[in-house]
């Protein structure tokens, strides 16, 4: 049976003692699991998220982090790794809601009591690619922000791990045409990996033409403001073809396929190539594809940008990422 328990630490984390009296939830129904704690401050306790079964999550509440007691259920909503936080929509600190998502990045966005989330939203859609699984955020930034990284669901051959993490997004409640929205863009912290760049500005190019030829490499951030106009265009990212059919306002990756409709005649994207994976970020992160990019082999690095027939480049830029680690 799956339980919920405590342990603490005294010693900054270098060591944790379990809790003597665990566990401090008992089962409930089916799989019991992922808590996510957090401090709601207008009420002054601690609130508890919790995954039961079959696509129900549950809160609950507590003073002490041991006493636990049950404050509502929100069924038919999510299965596993629940996470409930408050953004700024478009920064406004006077107008904030609460998004409720599961693992699988789908969401609510509604209001939150303090012991009972309140939808006002259908389920939306946060992610449309092929890679992306239980997500958590970070508490209690300095700076406010609300970080998130997600399981990297990719399995690279003859590689000494299991998967990965997706690189650090923040999230951002926005105002669009379909309502208030949830955003996401790589962390400003990136800039701190940039190398040297490749830019195009204001060029029309026609079918044949690569304006990133001689580009090659593991990893970039690319960004892209194209005029639509008749002609579908896109990127070969080390043979992974990502396409926008323009006639269906479509971004075609494969067998993923995305919406994605321009905003006062332009497109934006943003590319974020890793050694495995792909992160696309349109119309400024409004719709989010993170997508599975194994490269036919080790040698093939062609980055390229293309035209069916004939497109203007607004602005180009790809810059190259050194590694994290170094």
């Amino acid at each position: 049976k799956f339980t919920q328990s405590l342990a603490y630490s005294n010693d900054k984390g270098r060591s944790f003692t379990k809790y003597h009296n665990n566990p401090v939830i008992k089962h409930i129904s089916g799989n019991n699991r992922d808590p996510k704690v957090f401090w709601y401050a207008p009420d002054g306790n601690w609130v508890m998220a919790l995954y039961l079964d079959k696509n129900e999550m549950a809160i609950f509440t507590s003073k002490d982090l041991k006493t636990w007691t049950p404050q509502s259920r929100l069924r038919d909503s999510f299965h596993e790794c629940p996470e409930l936080f408050e953004l700024s929509v478009d920064g406004d600190e006077n107008n904030k809601k609460w998004v409720f998502y599961g693992a699988s990045g789908d969401y609510y966005i509604g209001s939150f009591d303090g012991k009972e989330f309140t939808p006002q939203t259908p389920k939306l859609k946060f992610q449309h690619g092929d890679c992306f699984y239980a997500s958590q955020t970070f508490n209690n930034m300095p700076d406010d922000r609300r970080v998130q990284i997600a399981w990297g669901q990719v399995e690279p051959k003859n590689m000494p791990f299991n998967q990965m993490m997706l690189f650090p997004v923040e999230l951002s409640l926005r105002k669009t045409d379909d309502n208030i929205r949830l955003f996401a863009q790589p962390i400003k912290e990136i800039k701190n990996l940039y190398g040297k760049k490749r830019t195009v500005k204001n060029k029309t190019i026609k079918a044949g033409s690569n304006p990133l030829d001689g580009l090659e490499g593991d990893c970039f951030d690319i960004t892209a403001e194209i005029k639509i106009e008749n002609s579908s265009f896109g990127f070969n990212i080390r043979g992974l073809y990502i396409t926008y059919d323009v006639a269906a306002n479509e971004l075609i990756c494969g067998d993923v396929k995305a919406k994605v409709k321009p905003i006062a005649g332009k497109l934006k994207l943003r590319l974020l190539v890793d050694r495995t994976s792909v992160e696309i970020f349109a119309n400024d992160g409004q719709i989010y594809i993170p997508l599975k990019a194994l490269p036919k082999d080790d040698s093939y690095k062609t980055i390229e940008f293309f035209a069916a027939d004939k497109v203007t480049i607004v602005l180009l830029e790809a810059y190259r990422l050194r590694s994290v680690w170094q």
